[in-house]
């Protein structure tokens, strides 16, 4: 699918939510395509100049696009709500903008969606443990994907099967073949 393909969605999509009520911003500049995203299917991004209204980019992930019209029209229409007024979140009032669109137009609108339901042939949590940390006293594992408190000090911290504190982090040496 091309950007303008896209587009041409996007402006179906914010049409169809004006239509039933909902209070979206005219001020969506453009939708676009990220190639390097690894967690996200869409995200709604705000630009705001000084003293200027607020205007807004809606960025979807490269591996939608295999999906069905239906689904990438429901991934806009949620990046969408989030121009409504005091939506910029997962909030009670994006939430009841998001079973109206549901309701009504049904699109599948949540806060997550497991990639599974999509017809995305690569998941979106493929990524590695990288650093697994060990109780010494009981043995309980914890594995991390990315470097955090846990993994830099576990001194610091306590197991939560036996309570003893944490004392070894090491890196994992899985083979990427």
């Amino acid at each position: 699918m091309e950007e303008k393909e896209l587009k041409h969605l996007l402006d179906k999509v914010k049409c169809e939510l004006k239509n039933i009520g909902i209070p979206i911003s005219n001020d969506i500049s453009e939708i676009y395509v990220n190639n390097r995203t690894k967690k996200r299917l869409g995200a709604c991004k705000i630009e705001k100049g000084i003293g200027k209204k607020p205007v807004y980019r809606i960025e979807i992930s490269h591996v939608v696009l295999g999906c069905t019209e239906d689904e990438i029209c429901s991934i806009i229409a949620h990046e969408c709500l989030h121009t409504c007024p005091g939506c910029f979140n997962h909030g009670k009032k994006w939430k009841e903008y998001g079973e109206t669109v549901s309701k009504t137009l049904g699109y599948k609108i949540s806060r997550t969606i497991n990639t599974e339901e999509l017809s995305i042939e690569t998941s979106l949590n493929d990524e590695k443990v990288k650093y697994i940390v060990i109780c010494n006293n009981c043995g309980q594992i914890y594995e991390r994907k990315r470097m955090c408190p846990l993994v830099k000090e576990p001194s610091r911290y306590r197991c939560g099967k036996c309570g003893m504190t944490l004392s070894k982090a090491i890196k994992s040496t899985t083979s990427c073949r």
